[in-house]
């Protein structure tokens, strides 16, 4: 790689992660912010066109913009994600479960969004196996039962808790959604954990057929869980309660 590639590419990440802590110097100019994200629709995606998309994405750009920021997106696992919040310096990630852990080392916005409850996706052919298996204690209680889970990525306090207790040590898939529903599909896991609105975008995605597919609901997981706009340390908090602003204002309009 040439000296002259090697400082473009330099430069350029040195704009991409602009410190959030110049907003409100006084230029009105926007400032920059790398805004991280999984490979997960509806919710956020890059589209056919190469470009960042997604309900919860879109809403997260329009109060960013509203906030004087000009988010600069990156697609990305959800461990690199992890990486880069831990770090000192200014990144943003969408649609986060706040968890305790989590807590200890990042910054959430209020809830940008309620999930309905999780159900269990599984192959049609595959189903018979969850058959008298109507929570997921009882799932995680049969060892025959594969559980497929996302490295990094949480599905709520409540229910991380249950398999850690049920099945400490799992394995787990270091990726993202698609590719966790594409390996479902080649019988790698029993069934997976999704919410019911994520599955026609899920498989959309990933062109497979909806009708090889069910999603079988679970009766102790009652209630959804809320999404947040997670930060790392670097992010002043006067900017996360403006944000906070904009989004109780959004959504009181809605």
């Amino acid at each position: 790689m040439s000296f002259r590639l090697m400082l473009g590419l330099f430069l350029c990440l040195c704009l991409t992660l602009a410190p959030v802590a110049d907003i409100g110097a006084g230029d009105g100019g926007q400032v920059r912010l790398l805004v991280c994200h999984l490979e997960f629709p509806p919710y956020y995606f890059t589209n056919s066109l190469g470009e960042p998309d997604g309900f919860l994405l879109r809403k997260t750009d329009a109060v960013l913009r509203a906030a004087g920021i000009e988010p600069v997106y990156q697609s990305m696992p959800a461990k690199r994600i992890l990486e880069l919040l831990h770090s000192k310096d200014p990144v943003c990630s969408i649609g986060w479960f706040k968890t305790p852990h989590r807590e200890s080392f990042a910054k959430f916005s209020k809830p940008i969004y309620r999930n309905q409850p999780l159900c269990a996706l599984a192959l049609k052919e595959n189903v018979f196996k969850l058959e008298g298996r109507d929570s997921l204690a009882q799932i995680l209680a049969d060892e025959t039962i594969v559980l497929g889970v996302l490295e990094g990525y949480s599905l709520g306090a409540d229910v991380d808790d249950l398999i850690a207790r049920a099945r400490p040590g799992m394995k787990r898939v270091n990726g993202d959604y698609p590719q966790l529903v594409r390996m479902l599909a080649m019988e790698r896991f029993t069934c997976i954990l999704v919410a019911p609105e994520e599955v026609e975008s899920l498989l959309q995605m990933t062109r497979l057929d909806r009708d090889l597919f069910t999603c079988k609901g679970l009766v102790d997981v009652p209630t959804g869980n809320a999404r947040h706009l997670m930060y790392s340390m670097g992010v002043p908090d006067r900017i996360v309660a403006r944000i906070d602003e904009l989004l109780a204002a959004m959504d009181e309009n809605q």
